[in-house]
């Protein structure tokens, strides 16, 4: 929350869904700009501020990006101190002392949370009324958002959010998720903002590379007439290259249908942002974005990354021996 306030509107905050290293994401919003933090807490300090935590090296590994925050927030109440620290990864393996605790390779952190004395972590300390001054001093925190691009034809009016949809977004939000697991296979994380303030459903992580994308989830159901409506809100829109449009498919039934539709951001100013489709045979148009509904994890991986994964269908048609 505290990162939130500071941000002023210029900010969200994403948690992961599943852990594997990163506890947030602070991400600029209508922009890709993202900025992992692994988060720990201390209850108690000794009488004079200082604190000395041991964590496992294990707990931050080689490939771990971004920064590392340590809060303390003193009994009996639920508020942090008003001084943290916001210490780059590579700097606290760098300055830590490693020891082996307890028979677990692990670092130690001394910092004094009063301010008296000067350390070699003085230079990370931040007084929780300047966090917004630390998040302007980021590389292009504080650059000018792209303005939305123009449609490239008028768009159709819609007095409705994802037409006949209402409440199916967590569903396919959920869909989308289980997909994208399942084909990385632990080598992504993917994250939902608590609050949505801008177009992007999910971030996605690739912890190889560091590499963030996002995807912009849409729905729509189809009934026997093979159409369905398409639309896309413009306010909250912009254009990455790593910011991917999908349009996934409900049945009347609530099942995902056989096949939905990927799509890259800059493509959606010249598809426009509200459309009516149909399905049989698919809009002309929008042909070329067509994917296997059970390819899409892998697909958005190959296209967001450029990384080739096992193929979902393949998983899924796999033999697996009978238990017992």
């Amino acid at each position: 929350m505290a990162l939130a306030a500071a941000a002023s509107g210029s900010g969200t905050v994403a948690r992961p869904l599943v852990d594997r290293g990163v506890d947030l994401y602070l991400r600029r919003l209508r922009t890709l700009l993202t900025i992992p933090i692994q988060v720990k807490a201390c209850r108690h300090v000794s009488p004079d501020g200082t604190v000395s935590e041991d964590f496992a090296i294990s707990d931050i590994p080689d490939a771990a990006r971004g920064y590392w925050a340590m809060v303390h927030v003193p009994p009996p109440y639920d508020q942090l101190y008003r001084r943290l620290y916001l210490i780059p990864i590579d700097e606290l393996r760098r300055r830590c002392l490693r020891l082996n605790s307890h028979g677990v390779q692990s670092l130690r952190f001394i910092a004094d949370f009063a301010g008296t004395v000067e350390d070699i972590w003085s230079p990370f300390a931040v007084d929780i009324e300047h966090v917004s001054d630390w998040l302007a001093a980021i590389p292009g925190w504080a650059g000018p958002v792209r303005s939305i691009p123009a449609a490239g034809k008028l768009d159709a009016v819609s007095t409705s959010d994802d037409l006949g949809t209402v409440g199916m977004a967590s569903l396919t939000t959920l869909w989308a998720t289980a997909e994208l697991e399942r084909a990385a296979n632990g080598g992504i994380m993917v994250a939902e903002d608590r609050i949505r303030l801008d177009t992007v459903t999910l971030l996605t992580h690739h912890l190889g590379t560091g590499r963030f994308a996002g995807l912009h989830l849409r729905t729509a159901i189809f009934n026997d007439t093979r159409r369905t409506h398409f639309e896309v809100k413009r306010p909250h829109f912009f254009v990455d290259p790593n910011l991917w449009v999908s349009l996934v498919l409900l049945r009347p039934d609530l099942r995902v249908h056989d096949f939905g539709l990927l799509m890259p951001s800059g493509d959606i100013p010249e598809l426009g942002y509200s459309e009516t489709l149909t399905l049989d045979p698919l809009t002309r148009r929008f042909r070329k974005y067509r994917i296997a509904s059970a390819e899409f994890g892998s697909t958005y991986l190959s296209n967001a990354f450029h990384i080739t994964v096992q193929s979902s269908l393949a998983d899924r048609q796999a033999d697996l021996p009978m238990a017992g």
